[in-house]
């Protein structure tokens, strides 16, 4: 009998109310189960709450009635000790005040203690008892503390308060079992509390417990009602549909799934009753269209083949024939096995049996591709569908043939993709509109601390962003990739624990079908490395790398916001440019090792003397600078500069000993001095020159007068410049005479300036000014190319002169570019090498040692001499005579003068000439004036002379004169002897 005639039992109102109810909403059968889902959490959460709070409760109780038991014990104590101190001298021995008073202020901290513990737990009658019985308790404990405090001597009666010693025990006599009882009566009452509080939090439980059995029951019983029993009768009406009988029908109705499979159930049994009768009407119009089916057969999508029982081909249609590449004739009556490859072949017959002796319909389209074989040997994935069917008592198989060669492709490069993406350590994220995440690769799992296959429900994309990302995200980044597609930058991911990663990072925005979700994926580089190459790059680029300091490009950009805010409060700011006295001495004399130790000390020093807020930077070299910002006066300015000094001037341990450092300081200050920062560094660079000029070792606050100094360098200089155009510089020549004969052997080359206005000017006057702007370069290479003509030309001309002596400046020396100019001087005049002598001062030939001594080594090479100038006034002479093999030794002029009357120079220039006659050079004494230092110089062996007793620098004529006047005495004399 079918399911909907059977007679139904009347059901109980509640049944039937419950199920009107339930057939009113129409839920799914997954909405019912998280209905009944989160009914169960919520009775769980209940519970366990309830569990929490008693626990809690039972944490609170114990402190309390534990603290309330002290409270018991410590009032029998201090009634004890009271009786104890006005009691009979036997028990008097018993009375300690030190003890009453700890016992005291233990009562007092187990009455504050019980307090403070909460009561909110208890039931709202108890907790108004409790309540009362404490303050009850707090409001006797004051008197009774006092009475025992005076009773005791621990404190003394007020003369205010009625109480004596005598009264004050009376009545801690008379309070203390009432303090005994009111602290009982706290403990029994929280006795008797915690068990009523106990007791409902049992029925709370209790209640939940039975209210989630009576809801499981319900569960099942309509479970059994709305799922088991309608399941159970349509597997009864499948089976008979199965066997033919399409006549059954199920009386059930419901929203869910189940009322759906059964209405679908229903209309098939409908349907296909109709299609059977349908299709017995149609019989014969089938086969009328038999022929048409060939023809529909041809012009299918998909390649089909028919096959017979025996495995032979019967029929083909044309995208089969594409497919195989066989021609139709070379595929009917053959066997099938040709169109399968050869390493299956083995196992087809096997295959081919199975299926004909059950053969079912197997449909296309579950994704598995088998290999068929071309004519020419390739092989082609397909997808294959079986359908038997049987044609005049015989069985046959129609295979339709679909060629998936561009999905398996296609499946392959996504699967390579996938891969990739996998193994990518960028983080890479496809998420929805509202940012849900929908995928997430390894290196996204990894940072957010996801497991590789667990669900992604509930993550969205703010977990992976910090605080400051997140705003980027939505005020920038995703308005921007939902009007154009796409967005670029930079945010920050947040991983576990807090760490965070920069990134760089790309938006694109996916069209999603119509009316569909808009999905966007992103794609996050970790750029860690990068930033912090980037810092490292940053500090690099504006921080000293040997010091630490800030270099100029820092300093400069801070002196610009100083001075922002100076404009802005009112303040001065002071611009102080360092520089370290003789420094060059020490990097030549102790090695650039020691150099670097001595400017890391310095920098040390200026940071640790220094405010915190002030800027600290090395420029360059031997120079620092610091910006002193927040100075209310001038004066603050100088006392932190006179400090500095103070500090830097503290011995320096360098190897082993103590050095002592001095400095020169300029300071400018604004908006005194200047208003911006260029004007003030090249006045803060003024005032430390002046520092320098005034004898080092002090500083030196910008004036005006630097103004009008620096001014008339620069008119020097742009005069000296319009003097090497128009030719204004001469040479001037001072004889050199031997100490034996006093005949010129050659002279010393000087320079002078003819100025159309002022006259001759001195070599003092702008030799530093040529120094300083370069200019001594071409200068130097002019004097040394006119001093070799000239002595050329003179020796040409038969005129005694055996060399002449070029001076060469601290910056030729640093020039690579000497040899150069030297050898070019001598190939262009034709001067003997021999008879070139470059004059080098000490501190010319130390301020860059090293290359120095490689270009004086390249130009000994040539074959000429090298002389060292002004010998003595340095400060390493011993170092400086064994560093250049020197092959003449001047002594300087001031050693000279007082030769006869000063036993320091006598003894300096006796020196000299034992040194240089040590080191096999020659010595040459400069300015002799009188013939007593002549004859005191050749007793001390001093080779060759030059000063005004001979002559003084003389114009190329006067010196010529000099000459043939030379050679004509000679002859005279050579005549007179023949």
């Amino acid at each position: 009998m079918p399911f909907h005639n059977k007679p139904t039992r009347p059901q109980p109102a509640f049944f039937q109310l419950i199920q009107k109810l339930w057939r009113s909403w129409t839920p799914s059968l997954g909405q019912k189960l998280a209905l009944v889902t989160v009914v169960f959490l919520l009775l769980w959460s209940g519970y366990v709450t309830i569990s929490h709070l008693g626990r809690v409760h039972s944490a609170e109780f114990a402190a309390q009635i534990n603290e309330a038991g002290k409270l018991r014990m410590f009032s029998q104590r201090i009634a004890f000790l009271v009786t104890a101190c006005e009691g009979s001298p036997e028990t008097s021995a018993l009375c300690q005040p030190e003890i009453l008073s700890q016992i005291l202020e233990d009562y007092a901290t187990s009455l504050q203690r019980v307090e403070s513990l909460s009561v909110m737990l208890f039931l709202g009658e108890d907790r108004s008892r409790l309540t009362s019985s404490i303050a009850e308790l707090r409001a006797a404990w004051g008197d009774y503390r006092r009475a025992a405090a005076i009773a005791s001597g621990i404190e003394q009666a007020d003369e205010r308060e009625l109480l004596d010693a005598e009264s004050a025990q009376a009545y801690v006599e008379e309070q203390a079992s009432r303090m005994l009882n009111r602290a009982q009566g706290l403990v029994d009452l929280l006795i008797a509390s915690e068990k009523k509080a106990q007791m409902w939090r049992g029925y709370a439980q209790n209640s939940l417990q039975l209210t989630g059995l009576l809801l499981l029951m319900l569960v099942a019983v309509i479970g059994y009602r709305q799922g088991v029993r309608p399941l159970r009768e349509l597997a009864l009406l499948s089976r008979r549909a199965g066997l033919g009988d399409y006549s059954g029908r199920l009386n059930y109705r419901s929203g869910d799934e189940i009322g759906e499979l059964v209405e679908a159930f229903n209309y098939s049994n409908v349907r296909t009753k109709r299609l059977i009768n349908e299709l017995e009407t149609e019989a014969a119009a089938a086969r009328k269209a038999n022929a048409e089916s060939d023809s529909l057969l041809e012009s299918a999508a998909d390649g089909i083949v028919i096959i017979g029982s025996d495995g032979r081909i019967l029929k083909v249609n044309r995208e089969a024939e594409r497919i195989f590449g066989y021609p139709r004739e070379e595929l009917v009556a053959h066997s099938l096995e040709r169109l399968i490859p050869d390493r299956y072949r083995r196992h087809h017959h096997g295959h081919m049996a199975n299926y004909m002796a059950q053969a079912t319909t197997r449909p296309m389209g579950r994704g598995i591709a088998v290999m068929g074989r071309r004519q020419d040997g390739s092989e082609v994935p397909l997808e294959i569908s079986l359908s038997p069917a049987t044609v005049g008592g015989e069985r046959r198989v129609i295979a339709v043939v679909r060629d998936v060669s561009e999905r398996v492709q296609a499946e392959a490069d996504r699967h390579r993709l996938a891969t990739i993406l996998d193994a990518t350590p960028d983080v890479i994220a496809i998420f929805t509109e509202d940012g849900a995440l929908v995928h997430l690769n390894p290196a996204g799992r990894r940072l957010l601390g996801v497991g590789r296959h667990e669900s992604l429900k509930g993550r969205t994309l703010e977990e992976l962003l910090t605080p400051t990302a997140r705003q980027i995200l939505y005020d920038k980044a995703l308005p921007t990739t939902l009007e154009s597609g796409m967005w670029h930058g930079e945010l920050t991911l947040q991983g576990q624990g807090g760490r965070e990663v920069p990134v760089s990072q790309l938006l694109i925005a996916h069209e999603g079908p119509q009316d569909g979700p808009l999905y966007l994926s992103t794609i996050a580089r970790d750029i860690s490395e990068r930033k912090s190459h980037e810092a490292e790059l940053l500090h690099r680029a504006t921080h000293d790398a040997l010091t630490g300091l800030a270099n100029r490009v820092l300093f400069e950009d801070r002196l610009r916001q100083a001075i922002l805010h100076a404009q802005r409060d009112g303040h001065l700011v002071a611009v102080m440019f360092i520089d370290l006295d003789n420094f060059k001495l020490v990097n030549d004399t102790l090695g650039h090792a020691v150099g670097d130790e001595l400017l890391c000390e310095v920098a040390r020093r200026l940071d640790v003397q220094l405010r915190k807020g002030d800027t600290k930077a090395r420029l360059g070299g031997d120079e620092f600078a610091v910006i002193l910002e927040n100075l209310h006066k001038a004066e603050e300015a100088a006392t932190i500069v006179r400090e500095l000094a103070e500090v830097l001037q503290r011995p320096i341990r360098l190897q082993g000993r103590d050095y002592v450092v001095t400095t020169s300081m300029g300071i400018s200050l604004y908006p005194i001095n200047g208003t911006n920062a260029e004007t003030l560094l090249m006045q803060a660079d003024s005032a430390m020159y002046e520092a320098k000029a005034a004898g080092r070792n002090g500083y030196s606050f910008y004036t005006s007068d630097m103004n009008l100094q620096a001014a008339k360098r620069l008119d020097t200089e742009r005069e000296l410049r319009r003097a090497i155009e128009q030719g204004e510089l001469k040479l001037h020549y001072q004889p050199i005479v031997r100490s034996q004969d006093e005949r010129v052997l050659g002279c010393e080359v000087l320079l002078r300036w003819e100025h159309p206005q002022q006259g001759l000017i001195a070599p003092a006057r702008f030799i530093s000014v040529a120094e300083d702007s370069g200019l001594i370069i071409p200068i130097g290479q002019w004097v040394l190319e006119q001093a070799c003509r000239q002595a050329q030309t003179w020796r040409q001309a038969g005129l005694p002169l055996d060399y002449v002596a070029v001076n060469i400046s601290a910056k030729q020396l640093r020039n690579r570019e000497l040899v150069k100019t030297v050898h070019q001087a001598l190939a262009e005049t034709g001067l003997p090498p021999s008879a070139l002598e470059l004059e080098l001062t000490e501190g010319s030939v130390l301020q860059s040692a090293d290359i120095a001594r490689s270009l004086l080594d390249e130009v000994r090479e040539l074959g000429v001499r090298l002389v060292a100038d002004d010998f003595g006034t340095g400060y390493s002479s011993l170092s400086y005579l064994k560093l250049f093999h020197f092959d003449k030794i001047k002594i300087d002029g001031q050693f000279v003068r007082d030769l006869l009357v000063d036993e320091g120079d006598a003894a300096i220039a006796r020196a000299t000439v034992a040194m240089a006659h040590a080191f096999e050079a020659q010595v040459v004494a400069e300015g002799v004036e009188t013939q007593a230092q002549v004859e005191q110089l050749k007793a001390y062996g001093c080779d060759l002379l030059q000063g005004y007793l001979y002559a003084r620098p003389l114009e190329a004529s006067s010196f010529e004169a000099l000459l043939r006047a030379q050679t004509d005495e000679q002859r005279l004399c050579s005549g007179m002897h023949h």
